[in-house]
């Protein structure tokens, strides 16, 4: 009698299993350093910066000074602000710009920025500022992790959504009381933004990145106990 066979599929590569870009280092870079001679210009008020930096919502939606939604990211409060800012900003646009291309950063990083800018102002009081690119920060975690959770097909939907939640929980949760000079409201609508941006953005792509899933077959012969060839 012939034995019986077992296979099943293991996936040796996906999208992610590749190198980023080599280009991917200097986009960060460069974008981080843009934060950091934007929020110089603010600082030392060059060109009277101070004055056409920041957005609030009287300035935006009642003067209609709308490039202020994307000129406020480059403004920070000061340096401790800013560091906090560039190092996730680095990190993320690394990726983001190494596995995805500059279409989705810096330049959608960067237009949802102002989106979310936008959505919060409404929420404000209209002469309450938002300065800084926390909520870009925000939208490129849940481009990130969004992503990751739908191309790592080498691990299962449940390690990938407990890898996910950790990345979020450990990088994204404020790790001191509430401050009152934070936006989390900017945070919350950045993530969900990146979140949504994602799930198109991989709808649209989803045939690229099947076509760079590697698998390979596994089969096994086992005896079946109680049987003979006799």
């Amino acid at each position: 009698m012939e034995p019986l066979t077992r296979s099943w599929r293991i996936v040796r590569a996906t999208w992610l299993t590749k190198k980023p870009s080599a280009r991917a280092w200097y986009i960060a870079a460069w974008s981080a350093i843009s934060l950091l001679l934007g929020s110089g210009l603010y600082w030392l008020d060059g060109l009277h910066a101070a004055s056409w930096m920041p957005a609030s919502r009287q300035t935006v939606f009642s003067h209609y000074e709308f490039w202020r939604l994307w000129t406020t990211l480059f403004a920070h409060a000061d340096l401790g602000h800013l560091t906090s800012n560039s190092f996730l900003f680095f990190i993320f646009g690394y990726f983001l710009s190494g596995y995805f291309g500059v279409v989705v950063f810096p330049l959608s990083a960067l237009i949802f920025g102002g989106f979310t800018n936008a959505i919060v102002l409404l929420t404000y009081d209209p002469t309450v500022h938002l300065i800084g690119v926390s909520g870009v920060v925000y939208w490129m975690g849940g481009v990130w992790l969004v992503l990751y959770l739908l191309l790592d097909q080498q691990r299962t939907y449940a390690q990938r959504t407990l890898r996910s939640l950790g990345v979020a929980l450990a990088v994204f949760m404020p790790s001191t009381a509430f401050d009152p000079q934070v936006s989390y409201r900017t945070h919350f609508v950045g993530f969900i933004l990146g979140a949504v941006f994602a799930w198109v953005f991989y709808w649209f792509h989803r045939e690229t990145f099947k076509a760079a899933v590697v698998t390979e077959i596994i089969t096994e012969e086992e005896s079946v106990p109680g049987e003979s060839d006799f």
